[in-house]
């Protein structure tokens, strides 16, 4: 799997299950997790401040 498709996948779990577990936590369910997938979706252009050098630089390492 490409490291770039690895670290998406990542970033959209994380978000869709944070919203499902704080929509259960509401006791709506679904629409925390469909509001998780929003939220990844809005935010996936924060990479390059959120992510950590080491990860961006390993996503883009042609050598690794």
């Amino acid at each position: 799997m490409d490291r770039v498709a690895l670290v998406a996948t990542a970033w959209f779990a994380v978000w869709i299950v944070g919203g499902w577990q704080i929509g259960g936590l509401l006791l709506i369910p679904g629409t925390g997790a469909l509001c998780g997938f929003v939220l990844a979706l809005l935010t996936v252009f924060a990479w390059p401040w959120v992510l950590p050098r080491r990860i961006d630089d390993w996503m883009h390492d042609p050598h690794v």
